[in-house]
């Protein structure tokens, strides 16, 4: 008798976050609650504690030096990171899709989202953003609404979330 074989599908999770804390523990939760038979995962990473306490043999594990942060930066400074951050996420892209083949991108963060997303939508790869944060004003509803358009899939944590975000226009 012959046994049905399921793809597997290849999911990469985006951690762009400087520090360990609450978005992290969740996409480590995110990470180890997936069932390993159906996915294949990849995990792109700045190295800090998430790493260390990631846990999943499994995963194959791609550390980046990328710094998405802001900090401090103003003016042209600020500018010119994020055309940088946005360039180094194009080829951070290029490489997920064409080197690992990969189905589906996952960001935790809007910063991750904020770069990943336009990429994704080129590429061609479902895109994922799974958002946490409540921004209000001009400047978050042309974001929020940039990325609604390159994503295959938006997750809001919680309803005070997903208000924020059709308060800015993004359908359910």
């Amino acid at each position: 008798m012959k046994t049905l074989k399921t793809k597997k599908f290849k999911i990469v999770y985006i951690n762009v976050m400087d520090a360990y804390s609450g978005g992290e523990i969740v996409l480590q939760r995110l990470i180890r609650g997936l069932d390993k038979n159906l996915f294949d995962i990849i995990v792109y990473t700045k190295n800090t504690k998430f790493v260390d306490t990631l846990n999943c043999e499994e995963c194959k594990v791609v550390v980046f030096s990328t710094q998405y942060q802001m900090k401090l930066k103003r003016g042209v400074g600020i500018l010119v990171q994020v055309f940088k951050n946005l360039f180094i996420s194009g080829k951070y892209m290029y490489d997920i899709k064409y080197k690992y083949n990969v189905d589906i991108v996952h960001s935790n963060t809007l910063t991750s989202s904020i770069y990943f997303a336009i990429w994704a939508k080129i590429f061609r790869v479902k895109f994922i953003s799974h958002n946490h944060i409540i921004r209000t004003g001009t400047l978050y509803t042309i974001i929020y609404k940039y990325i609604h358009f390159c994503s295959s899939m938006i997750i809001c944590v919680s309803e005070a979330v997903m208000d924020f975000w059709v308060s800015a226009g993004v359908p359910i």
